[in-house]
């Protein structure tokens, strides 16, 4: 079981995710590991991952290697429509048709001097979360943590979006509340990385560290830079 949140704010974007990993033979959970679902790759991008672990790193993989083809497309968008083109073609060269695939994906990634962040879900169709729709969940935690992030959002959000730091603690709240309430498959520790185009990044990753576990990243149309 995984929960993975998102948040797409004026200033950047969130994932958060829970770090149960759960190994399955023929459909059955045979153990409970722990293990990260994001990743800050080269770009930089933010992937983050629900479902089938395999899949998910051969997702992982083709965007380290796709990076480079971002600056020179028109939309956003295309990026994705490549990626989910790419591994969807891959997948099926080994086997794996579309009705058999069994993650979802999300990646934040730079382009045209913004931040964006690209949901792939279904059989890894991908859309842009944008300002009328700006929060997602992925992964069987979903169906605890939408109605929460509802919640949330209707409560902290009648004004519109979150900034990054109010969608860190938005995000963590919701992966915490799934964690609280579900009977298991769902554990900590809490991961949240942030993908900003500013540098109040370092500031928010050194708050809560023994609590919580960090990673950020930060693009300039420019100059990209990185951290962890």
């Amino acid at each position: 079981m995984t929960v993975v949140v998102a948040f797409f704010c004026p200033d950047g974007v969130v994932i958060a995710a829970d770090s149960m990993i759960t190994p399955n033979m023929g459909g059955i959970g045979v153990g409970h590991h722990h293990g990260r679902k994001i990743e800050v790759l080269p770009g930089p991008q933010l992937f983050a991952f629900a479902g089938d672990q395999g899949q998910a790193a051969r997702f992982k993989i083709l965007a380290e290697l796709q990076h480079a083809q971002i600056a020179g497309l028109a939309h956003a968008l295309e990026y994705g429509l490549a990626m989910s083109m790419g591994i969807i073609k891959q997948l099926a060269s080994t086997g794996i048709n579309v009705n058999a695939i069994g993650t979802n994906t999300i990646l934040a990634y730079g382009h045209g001097g913004s931040h964006h962040c690209c949901m792939f879900e279904g059989q890894l169709q991908p859309r842009l979360l944008d300002e009328h729709h700006f929060y997602a969940a992925l992964g069987s935690g979903k169906l605890s943590a939408d109605p929460f992030l509802r919640f949330l959002v209707d409560t902290f959000c009648a004004n519109g979006r979150p900034s990054l730091r109010e969608a860190v603690f938005l995000a963590t709240w919701t992966v915490q509340h799934v964690i609280d309430t579900n009977p298991g498959g769902v554990a900590g520790p809490i991961r949240v990385a942030t993908f900003s185009t500013g540098a109040a990044n370092s500031a928010l990753a050194s708050r809560n560290a023994s609590e919580l576990q960090f990673l950020g990243c930060e693009y300039t149309p420019a100059d990209v830079s990185e951290s962890l």
